[in-house]
């Protein structure tokens, strides 16, 4: 209901007010599910720091990785220009894309509450959550119980979906430092000031070659979980109504083997690199 609908609603009264509050009231969540407008720039963010999914460049003033990327290709082929915000802190992207000052989000697991705040795209990348641990651990875990009782970390304002999160927040102790980079986390456990780091796999695997720690740290032979990284929309941008025309190119794109092509190509940069 907008400011217009209230201002009729306060100048009426009795009965007359009552009907009139009871018909603005059923077809105001109906317009506000679909905002009005047209979507000609996309606000995009991303992490900054996640790998290969999204990443800063070097000087910080743009986006690449697999989504940014792969949002940049979709919204061209749909006529929409993209303003990428760059750097942003993970937890302030968020409230900036639930305010809808932001319009999508470059990258993020599926979670039931992100479901009802945002409007999630179909999945792009399926992606193991490892545990990592020094070698020479004591006792090395061999599932999510054995952790309990241990030193953690995570990344901050990190969810890694809805099954781990709930385990983890009833039974593990997983301490979640607002770092410029989550390089930092690895360096801690490095140092055995944490017993554990709960990471996205191939971020996790990067890490370990960046910082020449093979014969340091390994990660679990079995996973936390698997999820699936979406892109997110606001349901506050009138970007959203482009969401079945962006899935459908999107799946295109899954189909003829360009996102797994992208995948591959910044494993194998990395390796280079390394």
């Amino acid at each position: 209901m907008g400011p217009r609908d209230v201002r009729l609603v306060v100048l009426v009264s009795g009965k007359i007010a009552a009907m009139v509050f009871a018909i603005f009231w059923a077809i105001g969540p109906a317009s506000a599910s679909e905002p009005s407008g047209t979507c000609e720039t996309v606000r995009l963010t991303g992490s900054p720091t996640w790998f290969p999914v999204s990443m800063a460049t070097e000087d910080r003033q743009s986006l690449e990785g697999v989504m940014p990327v792969l949002a940049h290709q979709i919204f061209g082929e749909l006529g929409v220009a993209v303003m990428e915000l760059t750097d942003l802190p993970w937890r302030r992207s968020l409230t900036l894309l639930e305010a809808g000052e932001v319009d999508v989000l470059a990258g993020a697991f599926s979670t039931r509450q992100r479901e009802k705040e945002y409007v999630l795209s179909h999945p792009v990348i399926r992606e193991e959550i490892g545990i990592f641990i020094r070698r020479d651990t004591p006792a090395q875990p061999q599932s999510l119980n054995d952790l309990i009782g241990l030193r953690g970390l995570a990344p901050f304002g990190s969810s890694f979906g809805e099954e781990f999160d709930v385990f983890a927040g009833d039974n593990l102790a997983i301490h979640r430092e607002s770092f410029d980079d989550n390089l930092e986390n690895m360096q801690l456990l490095l140092e055995g000031k944490a017993d554990y780091f709960v990471i996205a796999r191939r971020e996790g695997d990067r890490m370990i070659a960046q910082l020449e720690a093979e014969d340091a740290v390994m990660v679990a032979p079995w996973s936390a979980i698997e999820n699936t990284i979406h892109f997110m929309f606001s349901k506050k941008s009138a970007c959203v109504n482009l969401l079945e025309d962006f899935n459908a190119a999107l799946e295109a794109h899954i189909a003829d083997g360009t996102v797994a092509s992208m995948i591959l190509d910044h494993d194998s940069h990395a390796q280079l690199t390394d």
